[in-house]
């Protein structure tokens, strides 16, 4: 019994363009993967921004400016705030009584909406009820992360001309 030949071929023209294709893509990639991060951070940010003001959270504004993105690395950002009373507003707080004094411009406060003009109050009872912003903001970004994904891993094999 004789042996069947086997006939290869190389296209060499097509095997070296497709190496020029792939030798640059993960480096396009992770500098796609890296804008697509700060743009759901942004996007992140914008949402919990939209829900202190859809709650009517927003006095002066101090909690509103505070939120930010910080990036930590080229594969991390933090999107949050250091405001000391930023947990009390997203989960709430029990009831309690504010030494007024000791409370930084809660005297303010209280003038701006009426109370305690005549500043004869020493103790002002407090009980916030939760007004989340950060955490549906996060689930919000949660959700559209899939599809911000796909479009930069789309855009990187575009610019790497693998499509």
């Amino acid at each position: 019994m004789a042996r069947d030949l086997i006939d290869i071929q190389f296209d060499f023209d097509a095997l070296t363009q497709a190496l020029g294709t792939v030798s640059g893509f993960s480096d396009r990639l992770e500098r796609e993967l890296e804008k697509g991060l700060l743009e759901l951070a942004t996007l992140i940010e914008g949402e919990a921004k939209s829900k202190l003001k859809q709650h009517g959270s927003i006095d002066q504004g101090q909690l509103w400016n505070s939120i930010a993105v910080v990036p930590v690395s080229s594969e991390q950002v933090l999107v949050g705030t250091n405001v000391s009373y930023a947990a009390a507003v997203e989960y709430g707080t029990k009831g309690h009584w504010l030494h007024i004094e000791s409370t930084p411009g809660f005297r303010n406060w209280l003038k701006r909406h009426g109370i305690d003009n005549y500043e004869t109050l020493e103790f002002f009872y407090v009980e916030p009820k939760p007004k989340p912003y950060m955490e549906p903001a996060f689930e919000e970004g949660k959700s559209k992360a899939p599809k911000i994904i796909e479009g930069l891993i789309q855009t990187a094999m575009k610019k790497s001309g693998a499509v």
